[in-house]
Order: structure tokens, then sequence, then C-alpha cells
């Protein structure tokens, strides 16, 4: 791993040795020659160690230490001075320097320094990265809660969790139902055998029946071998039905027999083979409407809802979002191995924003703030210039973000959210599902906006 090293000194000549001595010993070296350039850089290059002069033209060393350490506490700085004297040392020190050095200052000693520095950034980068690793297994990430309803149904769900009882997941996309599952799955009794979700959504129809139950060789065009469906695979666990709303009736039969004789037939087969999974399926569509309507089976509801959890949106439990938002920068410093943390301020921006896209929409902004920042707080002013910086195409004049003071966050991202929308449908001539692709999102929840946005138009 190369490691960041910032020269900070206002003699050019001294600067610039330093930097070329410590390109040629591995390292990456950016240089600065005033301390409104030093902090203007860290804006904009992630840096591990700072060499920094005591004495510079428009301010002191220790000044520019104050403002690094505000913003990026973890970057290591070591203090060089030709004015030496014990209380400077002291005083640097107590702001949080690393080291104290003199000059002329002997470049071995330098490297020793700067690299027993980075030695110790390399260890704790390991550390970081492990423990991302095992909390990417934690299957209850996302479910951090206050909201009282919340913790209701979290307590109703401990009643139940260590049954074989099929449980329906209802809610808005993004609200978390995924990770829920997981969690159910995790503290049953099954926990130790598979967790097998699929998207019943994002399979085609022909392909869906394959996807479940698996196929022979030979059983069509191209089955060149037998595969295991994810019934099979998910044999003494739980198999995770998400989007169970869209299949059609006729899978909906299949499915139906599996839950009641607790078998299926592979594709090109004559046989039966029997399958015990606990089934959790979820879906974003009022099911019971899809009942009335003849689109969704009515055995086939009761026989998956024997449990029926409706999680709430985002925006009807506020109060979780601050302690989201918060262990979401967590999980990201340790998976990018940074230093980032957020201001109060910007946490309660973000709380006052609706998240139509609930959860993942809301994870979604802020892992976009994480990465394009280098260092130090997310901040207010973030969000006006790295926000939407992907989207490059958007007239800086007509940006609602352009001016965030003059505008409150929710209607400055609903507007660019219009513009963006509306670009994917020019670039496919219209076509809203390659308009969802586009944009991340699913069909119906671009048809929910493109719906509100022509509401909005009519007013």
């Amino acid at each position: 791993m190369s490691y960041s090293v910032l020269v900070v000194d206002d003699e050019v000549k001294l600067c610039r040795n330093i930097s070329l001595w410590l390109k040629s010993e591995g390292f990456i070296a950016h240089q600065a020659h005033t301390g409104q350039d030093a902090i203007d850089l860290l804006k904009r290059e992630p840096i591990d160690v700072m060499i920094l002069d005591y004495m510079l033209s428009d301010m002191t060393g220790q000044d520019v230490l104050k403002k690094v350490k505000e913003g990026s506490p973890n970057i290591s700085v070591i203090m060089l001075t030709a004015y030496g004297n014990v209380e400077s040392a002291v005083n640097s020190m107590k702001l949080g320097a690393t080291d104290y050095l003199n000059k002329p200052v002997e470049l071995a000693i330098l490297k020793e320094i700067v690299a027993k520095i980075c030695e110790n950034k390399r260890v704790k980068q390991e550390n970081q990265l492990l423990k991302y690793q095992a909390r990417q297994n934690w299957s209850q990430e996302e479910l951090i809660y206050e909201n009282k309803k919340m913790k209701s149904i979290f307590y109703f769900l401990e009643k139940v969790v260590d049954t074989d009882a099929s449980i329906l997941l209802l809610g808005e996309s993004g609200v978390g139902k995924t990770a829920m599952a997981k969690w159910i799955h995790k503290r049953g009794k099954r926990s130790e055998k598979p967790f097998v979700s699929i998207n019943c959504a994002a399979i085609p129809e022909n392909l869906l029946e394959s996807e479940l139950f698996g196929y022979q060789k030979g059983a069509f065009t191209g089955a060149t071998e037998t595969r295991v469906g994810k019934f099979e695979s998910a044999d003494k666990g739980t198999i995770f039905l998400d989007e169970i709303g869209e299949i059609s009736l006729a899978m909906q039969a299949k499915l139906l027999h599996v839950i009641e004789e607790k078998s299926f037939m592979r594709l090109g087969s004559n046989t039966y083979r029997k399958v015990d999974v606990r089934i959790i399926s979820a879906t974003n569509k009022d099911i019971k409407q899809l009942v009335n309507e003849g689109k969704f089976r009515k055995d086939l509801y009761y026989r998956l809802n024997l449990v029926e959890v409706e999680i709430p949106p985002l925006r009807e439990r506020k109060e979780d979002i601050p302690i989201i938002i918060k262990q979401s920068i967590e999980t990201l410093n340790l998976k990018y191995t940074k230093d980032v943390s957020i201001s109060e301020d910007m946490i309660q921006l973000l709380s006052s924003y609706e998240w139509t896209g609930n959860i993942r929409e809301m994870l979604n902004v802020i892992e976009r703030l994480h990465i394009l920042k280098m260092n130090g707080k997310i901040e207010e002013s973030d969000l006006n210039r790295e926000l939407f910086y992907f989207s490059e195409n958007l007239d800086q004049k007509d940006d609602p973000l352009f001016s965030l003071s003059e505008v409150n966050l929710k209607k400055a991202l609903e507007n660019v959210e219009e513009q963006l929308i509306k670009k994917a449908l020019e670039a496919t001539k219209g076509n809203r599902s390659k308009a969802a692709d586009m944009l991340g999102i699913a069909r119906h929840t671009l048809v929910y906006k493109i719906k509100k946005i022509q509401m909005g138009t009519e007013k």
C-alpha cells in the first residue's frame, strides 16, 4: 500500500527536495508552500502524513495544525522548525502533532519516523478491514432503530423467529425487508443452515421456474448439465422470496404445491424431491388488493402470511435516521479505511428529507458523500459541491443545490431528481424500464416518481 505524504514549507527548494526523496522511497508526495494551500489540498487528496513547517508566509504551522486536527484528526503531523524551543514543541504536541523536529532535519531520521507512522497505519487499516468483513456477516447491520413501532415489531418477531412459521414482510422499496429476513433467519433455529434469497421481479417469467426448482440436463436447449434450484439449495434452511407479488398465477400454483406438499420437481424431471425450508416472502405491493383483483391466489396468500409484518417507511421513523447515518459512516470508514465523520447540522439536514427510496436511498447518498470526501467532516457544503457530482450535465445556474442556503434539502433533492429522471427518459426515448435501470431504481418506483412530478406540474 502506498501512503500519501504532504510536505508544507515556504522554502520551495527544501520542500521539493523532501518530496523527491519521499517519492524515491515509494511514497506519494504532495507539496504546499502556504498554510492555506495545504488546507485546500486536504479537501482534494487523501493524506496520511503531513510534514509541516512551523513558520509559513501566511500563518503559523500551529494554526495549520489546529485546522487539520479539527477536520482530519487521524492525519499524522510532523512539525519542523528552525526556531525550536521546548514551549513550542509542547504546544504542538498538545495540539495533536505526532512528532517535532528541528531544522535542518536529517532525511534518514525523517524517513524512520514517516515509515513508523505508516506501518502503524497499515496495521490499523488491516484491523479495520477485518472488522468490516466481520460486520458484513451481521444481518442486523441496517436494522438500527429507536422508533416505537419498530421496537414493537421486533418484540413480536422474537416470539416467532424460532418457529417454522412462514412470514410475509410488507413495506415500500428500501425499508429493509431483506435485512429483516436475514435477521429472522439468524435468530432462528435454522441459523446454521443456508439462507437463500431470490428477487422474483428480477428474473424473467420463463426463467423463474428453473431458478426456483432447478433443471435436469437436456431439459431444454442449452441445459448442458443438471442444475440445483434455489429451493434445493435452501434445504433445511430459509428461502427468501422477494417481490413475491410479481410472480404469475401459473407460478403461484407451483409455489403453493411446494408449500403444501414440501416437494418439487426439477424442470425436465418426473421425480418429486422432498425439501424442508422456511419461507419468508416480501412485497412492496398492496397484496390484499392483488388478491381482491384476482392477481394473487388467496390460498397462497394465506399460506405465506401465517405471520405478517409491515415495516414502516423511513419518513415515519425519523428518529432512526441519525443513528443509521452514524452507523453507516462507521461501516464505510472500515470499508474504505478512512476517517470521515459527519456534522450534526448535516445529520439534521438529511433527517429533514422524506427519502422516498427509504434506507436504501439514504445509504446510497451517504456512501456517495463518503467516497467523494477525502478527509475530515461531511458538511452541508459537501452536499452542495459533491452529492450530485455524477450529473455533470446539470447546468450549474439551474442546479438547485448551487446555493444550498437559499433552499431546503427536500426541494433541492426533488428538483435534482426530476432533472435526472427527465434526462434518463430522454436518453432511453421514453422507455421506462431502461430509464429505471439507468437510474438504479425499480421500474415501479420510477413510475411513482413520474406521476408525482406530473401532479406537481399540474398544480
